[in-house]
C-alpha cells in the first residue's frame, strides 16, 4: 500500500515585524513618569536613588509597586499609570519570569500611548530580546549589572546613576537635562 504523506512546514514564510514603539517624549517638562517598581527583592533602592535623579532634574514622577514580579502588573495600575504619566520606567528585571511579565507590562502601557523602558541586568538581555521579539514591539531596554540582590545601597545607586543617562534618552529626545543645581 503506497500512502502519501504531505507534510506541511509550520514555521512562518516572513519574519515577524516589531511593532515600532510610541516614540521619545520632546521634553519631560510639564509630563510625568512612572517609576514601576517589579516587586524584586532591592529593586526599591534603585527606584528610590532613579526618584532623586529625576528630582534633581525637576522631572515629576509617580511611584508604582507590582504585588509580585511573577505577573503582569493588575489591570489597575495600567489603567491608572495611563491616566497619570506619559512615560514608564519599569525596573528591576533579573530572571526570566519577571522579564517576560514586565516586557508584557511594557507593551500594554505602550499600546496605551506611553513611551517606555524596562531596566535589566546584563544577564538576561537575551530573554528581553526573545520576549520583544514574541511580543512584537521594538521595545527599549537599559541593561545594568548582574546580580542586583547581593550589592550595598550605594552599588545599587551607583548603578542607577550609570544608567540613568540612558535611561532618560530612551524616554525623552531633550537633549539638556542637567540637574537644576548644576544649571545656575
Amino acid at each position: 500500500m503506497n500512502e502519501v504523506i504531505l507534510l506541511r512546514d509550520p514555521t512562518a514564510e516572513t519574519a515577524s515585524a516589531l511593532r515600532p514603539r510610541v516614540e521619545p517624549l520632546d521634553t519631560l517638562q510639564g509630563r510625568t513618569v512612572a517609576l514601576m517598581d517589579i516587586g524584586k527583592m532591592r529593586g526599591d533602592e534603585f527606584i528610590d536613588r532613579l526618584e532623586v535623579l529625576c528630582r534633581e532634574r525637576g522631572i515629576t514622577t509617580r511611584r508604582y509597586k507590582k504585588p509580585t514580579n511573577t505577573r503582569v502588573a493588575p489591570r489597575e495600575m495600567i489603567l491608572d499609570i495611563a491616566a497619570h504619566c506619559q512615560a514608564v520606567i519599569i525596573a528591576l528585571s533579573d530572571c526570566g519570569s519577571c522579564t517576560s511579565c514586565s516586557t508584557h507590562d511594557l507593551n500594554d502601557l505602550d499600546k496605551r500611548g506611553l513611551t517606555g523602558v524596562s531596566v535589566l541586568t546584563t544577564e538576561f538581555a537575551q530573554a528581553f530580546e526573545s520576549q520583544r521579539s514574541t511580543i512584537g514591539l521594538d521595545a527599549a531596554s537599559v541593561y545594568v549589572s548582574h546580580p542586583m540582590q547581593n550589592k550595598t545601597t550605594a552599588e545599587l545607586h551607583l548603578s542607577a546613576d550609570l544608567a540613568f543617562a540612558a535611561i532618560l534618552k530612551a524616554i525623552t529626545a531633550e537633549a539638556d537635562l542637567t540637574p537644576r543645581s548644576e544649571a545656575a
